[in-house]
């Protein structure tokens, strides 16, 4: 009876042990806000506004036609408290309109860097990813006001460890390609943070001896003992 028990207990045990070692640490929380700012590529009708602590950035583009307005995309960043795995830190990273001007007058093309500055648990200023704009400025006339196509690209965000935990960052922008009616604007854009632990080397070493000893106690019950052989 004892053996059955043991036979059934140490796995058990074992398996107690990885997921107590796991969480080895507190629940992560983060605080902090994001951040922005757009290149100033020098493009002519071209106007790049950012903010100098990353709070508001703005890229206006193109010669307006009568009675409408520049092309443009705008950030503004968001402050977040206590989010958890999985939650959002922004929702809406961009709007993009779509003013109605003069053929070629528009840029083609926009950079803007995103980044994030955590309060808590600890202090950190991290880049987290460039995005690409490109804008098909169409052809109008007075019939007809075509959409213009944009599109939109980014670099992965690089993960970072903060408090023990691996902080691994998702953007999200779906469609990456859309087409926006004269006038007409979008909110695109999001970005997510999901953690995972990262035991101490101390744990790691503690975790394996206590393995590795119910392992050798299993394998002894497991066998049982020995059986004597007398010498004539």
């Amino acid at each position: 009876m004892m053996k059955s028990r043991l036979h059934s207990f140490l796995p058990t045990a074992a398996l107690g042990l990885v997921l107590t070692c796991s969480l080895a640490h507190g629940q992560l929380l983060l605080s902090g806000h994001t951040t922005g700012s757009f290149v100033d590529l020098s493009e002519p009708n071209t106007t790049v506004t950012n903010a100098a602590d990353g709070s508001f950035a703005t890229f206006k583009t193109g010669i307006p036609a009568a009675g409408s307005f520049q092309s443009s995309v705008v950030f503004n960043n968001a402050t977040f408290t206590d989010v958890s795995s999985g939650d959002p830190l922004q929702v809406g990273l961009f709007t993009i309109t779509n003013g109605t001007t003069l053929i070629g007058s528009g840029a083609p093309y926009a950079t803007f860097n995103l980044g994030l500055e955590l309060t808590s648990p600890e202090m950190q200023s991290l880049a987290l990813s460039q995005f690409q704009f490109t804008i098909d400025h169409t052809p109008n006339d007075a019939a007809n006001h075509n959409p213009d196509q944009f599109s939109v690209s980014f670099t992965e965000p690089a993960s970072t460890i903060v408090n023990g935990y691996n902080v691994r960052f998702d953007v999200v922008l779906d469609p990456a390609d859309f087409s926006l009616a004269e006038g007409a604007s979008t909110v695109k854009g999001a970005v997510y943070a999901y953690f995972t632990p990262v035991p101490e080397p101390s744990t790691y070493a503690l975790c394996g001896a206590a393995l590795l000893g119910g392992l050798i106690l299993y394998r002894r019950f497991r066998t049982g003992p020995s059986t004597a052989v007398a010498r004539t």
